[in-house]
């Protein structure tokens, strides 16, 4: 079952935006993908087995797992044919027009640490079925109590995470998130140059250190930053392909085609297709 909603809600002074929610068997392999700037997904296993395949490493998926795929994380889930994952799923997407605090707990967090992986230890199951719950039955006041229920969701979600940030961060290097926030925020027109001011050093030695972090040099890591975030634009953007290409920074329509279709091997209108995402049709 997948429910298009559109709640919006503050936590720390941020915009937090609901777009959809998903809730039942993932009988078909979900292929790779990322998620642009500001974009989560948080995904709870109810039932069945499988795999998560992140960043080059393989996860099993069992009753109990939550993980966090967030922006710029690339993942794909396979089922078990003989026991397919059962899954909920929430889709939201934080609005940065506000500057955020370092007093901002949840939301530091989730922008430091796109991606997680772990065992429920919150009982976030019953935040998630309070949401299906409320909005079956539309009971008076059911979008205050729905709303409570994600900002429920997300405090249960960080209170999972920090069980064991304090081991991650410290193999996080400072420079490693200066970066990655460059690839996340200025995507369009984003040069090595800039990334080698970030690092203080010269263009090879950068490279290198890209390659490090990420297995692919710049150009390859800023193409998939460009097609996280034209996909993002596909998913709750009303624009057409024209405007997505210029947004992520290419000059023509056609370069952007190209890219999308060699970066998801499927054309944009098959990716529509495939995720059920309403765009513009003029370009197509």
């Amino acid at each position: 079952m997948e429910l298009k909603v559109n709640y919006s809600f503050t936590l720390e002074d941020q915009k937090i935006h609901v777009l959809m929610i998903t809730h039942g068997k993932i009988a078909k392999s979900i292929p790779k993908h990322k998620h642009s700037k500001n974009s989560y997904e948080v995904h709870y296993i109810y039932g069945g087995k499988g795999t998560l395949i992140s960043q080059g490493k393989n996860y099993d998926l069992s009753p109990g797992i939550l993980f966090v795929t967030g922006p710029d994380i690339e993942h794909e889930q396979n089922p078990d044919p003989a026991d397919p994952i059962q899954e909920d799923c929430l889709y939201f997407y934080i609005d940065d027009q506000n500057p955020v605090s370092k007093k901002a707990h949840i939301i530091n967090i989730l922008h430091t640490h796109p991606f997680w992986y772990g065992q429920d230890t919150q009982n976030i199951i019953c935040s998630i079925q309070l949401i299906y719950e409320e909005l079956a039955t539309h009971k008076f006041g059911h979008s205050i109590s729905i709303n409570a229920c994600f900002q429920r969701c997300l405090v249960q979600l960080a209170r999972n995470m920090v069980s064991v940030l304090p081991q991650e961060k410290a193999g996080i290097e400072p420079v490693q998130l200066k970066i990655e926030e460059a690839f996340l925020y200025r995507y369009k027109d984003l040069t090595l140059d800039d990334i080698c001011d970030i690092t203080g050093m010269c263009r090879r030695q950068t490279q290198r250190l890209l390659e490090k972090y990420y297995g692919c040099g710049f150009l390859e890591k800023r193409t998939a930053s460009r097609m996280a975030a034209a996909t993002a634009f596909l998913l709750h953007c009303n624009l057409s392909v024209d405007e997505i290409a210029e947004s992520v920074g290419y000059a023509s329509l056609s370069s952007f085609l190209q890219a999308f279709k060699g970066y998801y091997n499927m054309t944009i209108k098959e990716y529509r297709e495939f995720v059920g995402v309403h765009i513009k049709e003029s370009q197509l």
